[in-house]
Parts: structure tokens; sequence; C-alpha cells
């Protein structure tokens, strides 16, 4: 391991536990729309009286830092661009096609969907794909090597 490679874990980590930390202020609206300092979100109470704009720009800003430190963890645990590339494909996956049905779903409040709502956010707003693909390129480290 190269320190250039623990400088990205550490990048990673540290990134991960600021957006963690702070998720309440991540306000990426206020920032890049209005020049303002972050305002306190407060998504969770209310729900209904959510502005679709802004909430869209905050929950895209949220993935993207999630998934863009994830993938730094990813590239500093393994050195091999080839993996940090596949997870870049798996970010673009969650932002073309997962990100948008968690935002309709959430934005459009159908009934009986509360439940799914709060599980796709989850894996969405969470970085749990990209953390489930460390495992996942051990094993194919693994299985190269014997």
């Amino acid at each position: 391991m190269t320190l250039t490679r623990w400088f990205y874990i550490a990048l990673g980590v540290s990134g991960l536990f600021l957006v963690y930390l702070f998720q309440d202020y991540l306000d990426f609206h206020s920032i890049l729309f209005k020049a303002k300092l972050p305002q306190k979100l407060d998504y969770a109470t209310s729900y209904a009286d959510t502005e679709t704009f802004p909430f869209v720009v905050n929950k895209v800003g949220r993935y993207l830092c999630n998934d863009l430190f994830s993938i730094a963890i990813i590239y500093g645990i393994f050195g091999e661009k080839k993996y940090a590339r596949f997870a870049m494909y798996v970010m673009f996956f969650g932002l073309l096609v997962l990100l948008p049905i968690y935002l309709w779903l959430y934005l459009a409040q159908p009934a009986g969907f509360s439940s799914m709502i709060s599980h796709l956010h989850r894996v969405v707003m969470n970085p749990v794909l990209m953390m489930l693909l460390i495992p996942a390129f051990f094993f194919q480290r693994k299985s190269q090597v014997q």
C-alpha cells in the first residue's frame, strides 16, 4: 500500500463521515443558486411542503458526494483504475435510474409506497451499492489469482 492509496482511503472515509455528520446542512441549492450559506434542511418533517427543485438539487449533490467518496475508498483499497471505472458506471446507473425513481416516489407520494421510499432512500442516498462493490471486488480478485 502506497501513501497515495492511504490518502484516497482517508479522503473517502473522512468525506463520508462529514457528509453523514452534516447531512442536515448539505444545502447545495442555496450555495449554487442563491449564493447563500447553507440552510438547515428538514425534509423528514415537512414531507408535503417540499419544494421540488431545491430538493432535487440537494439530493443529487448528496448522492454525488457519497458515491465519489466511496469511489476514492475503492481506488485506495485496490489501486487499480478498472475498479474505480466500474464503480463510476455503478454511480452513473444510480444517478440515471435509481435516483430519478427515488425522487419521483418521494415527490409524488403514491399511496402505499412509504416503506419502499424509506428503503430506496437507504440504497440511493447512502453509499450502500458502492460499499457492496468492495467485497465483490475482493472476491473477483481472489478468483483471478487461483
